[in-house]
């Protein structure tokens, strides 16, 4: 039983043994190390060992990120980066980098950089950001000191430095700002928005204004045709303010003007009126010859005799009868003459 233990014990400690430090450096080492180049793979470097440099060259070592308690000391003054594989720094990193003056972090993976992350490098005077994947550079980065900034060649990035990259006071030392396209093409940072980034404005403005456009068009006519349809339906329905019959045999349409009552009990029992015509007696335009074709004697009255619904005046000439429903089919139609 003991025998079988002994190799996962040993596995177990090659586990949990410490990773062998990225770089060998000896604790009576020189203030400037040069350690470009020195590692292939780099996972976590240990930042313990760097204390006492004042210049620190750690370019092109794979390095894919730094200890979590990782402080940049007061006494070191250049420090390079460039060329790893680093995705993010501490936050903390330079919160006591005080007389840091040359930072360059070209070239890494580095997506986000924390707003206060150069607060206290009150000393710094170059940056070089190239060849990350930043959307912009914190506020923090622009210090009294700073004489040199490069950033990627592209318009968001650049837009976030421009306001900085002018000299706006009598007197006052101007910041140069570049950017590096993808090509290494080294080009001036206010050039480029120019020349690449302001002409876009326009065009989005243009675009967006189009669709809205559009939108505003479509919504429109969608209320439009929503209108036609439903008017459309209420007269096929019946519904609304009155309704128009199909034609009947004799070939007048009936029109109803219960709108009320449609589609209750009531309107069901209440008998519908035919159109109301005038009298068929002489009208002044006889008198002038001619007889209109509604005073014809074939077109009175102007329906079948068998049709019940048609109401006929016994008024005498020159009266003009009103046909009134009474809405109660048991009684009597009801004829109003005027002025008797």
């Amino acid at each position: 039983m003991g025998q079988p233990a002994a190799p996962l014990m040993l596995l177990l400690l090659l586990l949990l043994r410490p990773a062998a430090p990225c770089f060998n450096v000896q604790p009576d080492s020189s203030t400037e190390l040069n350690f470009t180049k020195r590692s292939r793979q780099c996972a976590e470097l240990d930042w313990g060992h760097f204390q006492r440099q004042t210049r620190l060259w750690l370019s092109h070592n794979s390095i894919g990120a730094l200890s979590p308690s990782s402080r940049v000391g007061p006494d070191l003054e250049e420090l390079d980066l460039s060329y790893n594989q680093l995705q993010e720094l501490p936050a903390a990193f330079l919160s006591q980098a005080w007389g840091l003056r040359n930072l360059q972090l070209q070239h890494n993976q580095l997506r986000a950089l924390p707003a206060g992350f150069f607060t206290n490098a009150t000393a710094l005077e170059s940056l070089r950001l190239e060849g990350n994947p930043l959307p912009v550079v914190p506020r923090t980065a622009f210090q009294a000191s700073l004489r040199f900034l490069a950033v990627p060649c592209r318009c968001n990035v650049v837009g976030s430095i421009l306001a900085h990259c002018a000299c706006s006071q009598p007197n006052c030392t101007v910041l140069h700002c570049h950017c590096f396209t993808s090509h290494h093409d080294f080009l001036n940072a206010t050039d480029f928005y120019a020349q690449e980034c302001q002409g876009s404005v326009p065009l989005v403005a243009g675009l967006v204004g189009a669709a809205s456009g559009v939108a505003v068009l479509v919504v429109v006519t969608a209320v439009v045709c929503y209108r036609r349809r439903k008017t459309a339906a209420a007269a096929a329905t019946g519904t609304g303010w009155g309704k128009r019959e199909s034609t009947t045999a004799h070939g007048q349409p009936r029109y109803i003007s219960r709108a009320a009552e449609v589609g209750t009990a009531a309107a069901a029992a209440a008998p519908d009126y035919e159109n109301v015509f005038v009298s068929p007696c002489t009208a002044p335009a006889a008198t002038r010859g001619w007889t209109p074709g509604w005073q014809e004697e074939r077109y009175s009255p102007q329906g079948p005799v068998d049709d019940d619904y048609f109401l006929e005046s016994d008024a005498g000439c020159g009266d003009q009868p009103i046909y009134a429903n009474t809405q109660r089919p048991i009684e009597d139609n009801i004829y109003i003459i005027p002025n008797q």
